[in-house]
């Protein structure tokens, strides 16, 4: 060790991403921490016999002792920890582990060893001209149709029932219900009802009910029974009795696929236009997904490429975020039955086990690490900067999409716990990606 001071401390490396930090604290210090500890201990007690303030030191050291002595260790090795990791130039990964946690006795110093995990040094390597291909776009005649009777279904106009009064599966009621379910009771209960949409139905099975009812319907008696599964306990299986009436009914009517539906659109003025403007658009729109497909091919060549010493706790602190997140747990699972269903098509689908989830979980947390790393190494590589202007123009992209102002959205990525620092990496990584595809070489597919 080395150092003249209080706390004398040297690091022993145990891999290229973990280091043994060894620590002495001088007595003198420790002295000080359980004087520091006593004073406030006597502040504090009130024993019978004493008055506060007054209780003997032996007698506080007897009772009190071993409990002063622990919270003297604890502050010492925080107070040490943060001062030793602040002087080193290291690049902590995780919160450092102590191997046990040492006695702070009067008159002795105090020693302890901890594990400290640091962010992989990576010198980047064969980054250049790497090979890849970037399929050609493509926008079949299905997905012109699908998006051309998507538009259709946007403007779905309500019209008045004329002609006919049975309620049919295309109309929308609007309905008053009276009755009674379980522990609820409907008195003068407006309700809408889209027969079209009957999983919406805000009481399963009515809608089936209502289907085929007069639409001038006044007051007539249904019962409904609610299924057993997939509702709340106290209604699963109970039967009600309503009496409905119909206020209003509209049945959904679809434009005419042609010129002036086009017109109607705004993007042509006949519907083989539209036709082609959908059809470019698909194309145009599938252009940036085969560019992102080669990017992200781009990036696995380059990880393939270099070899990433990973910190383990990091690792296993990612996969525990990956399954805590609902949003996060959810894609694992769908990545897993994604894949055994195109390992085994016909196979019956089964729930990921538990020990499934935590290993894709682990998976996904090291090849995430690992492209970071690569990424980040890339950057400091090519010195690759983010200015003002790049967070400024990526602000106002944001301001955009989400339809408010720059300033609304700069104050909430202030809010957030990071939120200004994380933006500047991820536009350095953006740009760390930029800089490998203008190095690499890109072979586009030709058209089918």
């Amino acid at each position: 060790m080395s150092q003249a001071s209080p706390v004398r401390f040297e690091f022993e490396e145990v891999s290229p991403v973990e280091k043994r930090l060894k620590v002495e604290i001088a007595k003198e210090e420790v002295n000080a921490k359980l004087e520091e500890g006593f004073k406030q201990l006597n502040r504090q007690v009130n024993l019978k016999g004493f008055r506060r303030g007054h209780t003997p030191r032996s007698v506080l050291e007897s009772m009190f002792g071993k409990r002063v002595g622990a919270d003297a260790a604890q502050k010492l090795v925080q107070e040490s920890i943060s001062m030793i990791i602040g002087q080193s130039a290291l690049r902590i990964a995780t919160e450092p582990m102590l191997e046990a946690m040492p006695e702070a006795k009067r008159n002795q110093p105090l020693a302890y060893t901890a594990r400290v995990e640091i962010l992989p040094q990576i010198d980047i390597k064969d980054y250049e001209g790497i090979e890849v291909t970037q399929r050609a776009p493509k926008a079949s005649d299905k997905q012109v149709e699908d998006a051309l009777q998507q538009r259709r279904e946007n403007n779905i106009e309500m019209v008045p029932i004329e002609g006919r009064n049975i309620a049919g599966p295309n109309d929308t009621l609007s309905i008053v219900l009276n009755g009674s379910l379980g522990h609820l009771t409907y008195n003068d209960k407006e309700m809408k009802i889209d027969l079209s949409k009957p999983d919406q139905a805000p009481l399963p099975g009515l809608p089936a009910l209502l289907m085929g009812m007069a639409l001038d319907a006044k007051d007539e008696p249904i019962e409904l029974t609610l299924p057993t599964e997939g509702i709340v306990k106290e209604l699963a299986g109970k039967t009600g009795h309503f009496k409905v009436t119909v206020k209003s009914a509209h049945e959904k009517r679809l434009p005419n696929l042609d010129d002036e539906f086009a017109k109607d659109t705004g993007e042509a003025e006949t519907l083989e236009g539209l036709r082609k403007k959908i059809h470019e658009d698909l194309l145009t729109e599938d252009t940036e997904e085969a560019r992102h497909e080669m990017r992200i091919a781009l990036v696995e060549a380059l990880v393939a490429r270099n070899t990433v010493p990973l910190p383990q706790n990091l690792v296993a602190k990612l996969a525990r975020n990956l399954l805590e997140n609902p949003r996060g747990r959810m894609q694992i699972q769908f990545r897993l039955m994604a894949q055994k269903s195109k390992e085994n098509p016909d196979a019956p689908f089964t729930q990921p086990t538990a020990e499934e989830l935590a290993q894709a979980a682990h998976a996904e947390a090291v090849r995430n690490l690992s492209i970071e790393f690569t990424m980040m190494a890339l950057a400091d590589k090519e010195k690759v900067e983010v200015t003002e202007a790049d967070v400024e123009k990526h602000i106002a992209e944001l301001a955009k999409e989400r339809d408010k102002s720059v300033a609304r959205v700069k104050a909430e990525l202030q809010r957030e716990d990071q939120g200004l620092v994380q933006l500047r990496g991820q536009l350095r990584l953006e740009k760390a990606l930029d800089v490998l595809e203008s190095k690499a070489k890109i072979t586009k597919a030709d058209a089918a």
